[in-house]
Parts: C-alpha cells; sequence; structure tokens
C-alpha cells in the first residue's frame, strides 16, 4: 500500500529551501496583511526587516513583483518616516544660539536609518537586477547609492549646510 502523498493548497515547502511556491491569492493576502504592517509602523529598523524578510519569501516562492513593490513601498514609508524623525528631533533639540544645546546632542549617524534603508535599497537592487537578467535587459539597479544621496541632501536641507 503507497502512503500517501501530503497535499498542501496554499504553499510549497521544503526544509532545505523555505518556502518555494504560494498560491496567487494566498501571496496577495501576504503582501496586503505585511504592507499593512509596515505602513503602520514608525520604527525604521522594523520596516526595513520586515519588508526584506517578507520580500525574499515573496522572491523564493516566484512572486518577485510583489516582492519588489512591497520593499519598494517600505523603503519609501522608511524614508518617510526617519525624515521625520530628523526634523522632529532637529526642531525640539538644534538651538545653535543655545551654548547648553550640545548635551542633547546625538550625531547624525547615531540618529538616522540609513544603514537600514541602504540594506533594504541592495535586497532591491538584487531582485530589480534578477528580473532585468531574466527579461534579458542588461544594466545594474543603484538604489543604495541614491538613497545615500537622500540622507546627504536631507541632512543639508535640515541644518541649510
Amino acid at each position: 500500500m503507497m502512503k500517501r502523498r501530503k497535499v498542501n493548497n496554499l504553499c510549497r515547502c521544503t526544509p532545505k529551501a523555505g518556502i518555494i511556491a504560494l498560491h496567487p491569492d494566498y501571496a496577495r493576502s501576504v503582501y496586503d496583511h505585511e504592507l499593512r504592517h509596515i505602513l503602520l509602523s514608525d520604527n525604521p529598523g522594523f520596516i526595513a526587516g520586515r519588508a526584506i524578510q517578507t520580500g525574499d519569501i515573496l522572491r523564493n516562492a516566484g512572486r518577485p513583483l510583489l516582492a519588489l513593490r512591497l520593499m519598494r513601498t517600505a523603503l519609501s514609508h522608511l524614508l518617510y518616516v526617519d525624515d521625520e524623525l530628523q526634523r522632529d528631533y532637529a526642531h525640539e533639540h538644534y538651538c545653535p544660539a543655545n551654548i547648553d544645546y550640545r548635551q542633547w546632542y546625538h550625531p547624525w549617524s547615531a540618529r538616522v536609518s540609513e544603514v537600514d534603508a541602504r540594506r533594504l535599497a541592495a535586497h532591491i537592487d538584487s531582485l530589480q537586477d534578477e528580473v532585468n537578467s531574466h527579461l534579458g535587459e542588461k544594466g545594474a539597479s543603484r538604489l543604495r547609492f541614491r538613497v545615500h544621496r537622500y540622507y546627504e541632501s536631507l541632512f543639508e536641507d535640515i541644518y541649510e549646510v
């Protein structure tokens, strides 16, 4: 007597590779659910980590366009949140006329989430390059460098350097 094969209608997994296929409706519900959590957060580290994790699941399951859309939306939200946090900090604590303002001062690199944004942008670049090579297009995505320029311009805008 043959053993009956286990069948899961929503996903297919392997012990080594994890999730390798998702039902299209379930993939869309994962996208919607995770995107809602990402957009409700105001923690840049959480936004980047959750977007990378969910994007990798969708990518490995054969849904690269959903993964790209989710990660790009998350990156835009991360940049918006970080922009607001830095402007609020500058408004509350940066006062060059006050001699004692240094007691509130934290270095720019310690306050911003550029590392998280660049890590997310690097994942987007990797997936975009993979999609482009599959379509036969040449060229490499350089989103992580644009993120760095964004943070430089944000600093100049806030502190009018």
